[in-house]
């Protein structure tokens, strides 16, 4: 069975950047390797790993690194059960 490494929680493109550095490192890939799967250059894998790349490159190191990207919607429920609530308060009031 494979390792799974899960990073939750990723709220910035800075802490983006630094799981997918560590997410190379546990998979013992150098920026060169994960270059080289990506078609690209190392210094491009430098700047997405500095916080420097598009959405785009992003999702070709995800993609290179066998790894996808999970949104929780919690806030977002969050947020529905507030709207219920301020409905709620608003038909008692009324």
């Amino acid at each position: 069975m494979e390792n799974m490494m899960q990073i939750d929680n990723i709220k910035t493109p800075k802490q983006l950047s630094t799981a997918l550095k560590r997410m190379r490192k546990a998979q013992g890939l150098s920026q060169t390797d994960l270059a080289k799967k990506m078609n690209m250059r190392q210094p491009t894998v430098s700047d997405i790993e500095n916080g420097r790349g598009t959405l785009d490159s992003f999702f070709k190191v995800l993609q290179a690194l066998g790894a996808g990207l999970s949104i929780n919607d919690e806030l977002i429920g969050n947020n529905k059960k507030n709207k219920d609530i301020d409905t709620m308060i608003h038909l008692i009031e009324d």
